[in-house]
């Protein structure tokens, strides 16, 4: 997949098409676990489709955006037949969403010829340059503050305050299409609760296609302050209302583990439209 295409439009002009790849949607525990012998993890050893790695997002037209760079990034791209990324952007700065970097050196050095620019917050720079300060001569680091917007081939992407670790964002994912409209996808892999700001700004939107929220736990929310469980997850999408929900950062293992079918039984229950979102999975924006 190295370009998503184009489609023509009512004058006949080639408009370029969008497609965001969830190259990962599992926590950082990953599904299955090596040390794990749930229900969740014996499925996933035997369906590739409950098999998760690290969460990430890429979205492609004429170019590769990454959306955070787990440490499985190499076998990602390798999966989706992708050989170029133009820059990447991040969430936040922990291991599970930054640990693909390294990934990218020798990119830069036998390919690209010229450092991958990355977006992110001033905490998450500081630990790519404290962590990776063996290779920030392949990375052209920019800083994102709150609710700064950012256009990359002709998508938007506009940081929202989460709650997770210190100066964690999600993404408003815009795509315009002419005459029919704007595409709208909210992306936050890692969250809480969302803060009062950036609920009032979702709220705000005239509307909002998907939805690609943390459903880390299922059961009993271990850590609530900086995750969502399913049921919460679930919960916030009956609030919020947008055309799909996707439910992404799963552990699948705690509370109660939960297999991918009997998941998938229980959102068919749902009276809003919510996916379990999968390795591989890529929707159209």
């Amino acid at each position: 997949m190295d370009i998503a295409g184009s489609t023509q439009n009512t004058n006949g002009s080639a408009e370029p098409q969008y497609t965001l790849t969830f190259l990962g949607t599992g926590a950082s525990c990953g599904v299955p676990s090596f040390y794990c012998g749930c229900k969740a993890c014996d499925e996933a050893r035997v369906n590739p489709r409950a098999a998760r790695d690290c969460s990430g997002l890429l979205i492609t037209g004429e170019q590769h955006t990454l959306v955070d760079a787990a440490p499985e990034l190499r076998t990602q791209l390798i999966r989706e037949g992708v050989s170029t990324v133009d820059q990447a952007i991040f969430t936040h700065e922990h291991f599970d969403h930054i640990g693909g970097i390294p990934q990218l050196e020798f990119f830069v050095l036998l390919k690209a010829k010229t450092p991958v620019p990355v977006y992110a917050g001033a905490q998450t720079l500081a630990t790519i340059k404290q962590q990776f300060a063996f290779m920030l001569d392949t990375l052209d680091l920019h800083l994102v503050e709150a609710f700064e917007t950012l256009c990359f081939d002709g998508v938007t992407y506009t940081a929202l305050p989460a709650a997770h670790s210190q100066g964690c964002f999600g993404y408003l994912i815009e795509v315009e299409h002419g005459a029919t409209g704007i595409s709208r996808t909210a992306y936050f892999p890692d969250t809480g609760p969302l803060p009062p700001e950036t609920l009032d700004f979702l709220h705000n939107l005239d509307a909002l296609d998907n939805l690609i929220i943390d459903s880390t736990f299922s059961g009993a929310n271990w850590m609530p302050k900086s995750h969502h469980s399913i049921d919460e997850a679930i919960a916030f999408a009956q609030r919020l209302k947008p055309r799909h929900t996707y439910l992404t950062h799963l552990a699948m293992h705690f509370d109660e583990p939960i297999t991918l079918a009997e998941l998938e039984l229980k959102l068919a229950a749902c009276d809003v439209p919510i996916s379990v979102a999968y390795d591989g999975l890529r929707i159209v924006l």
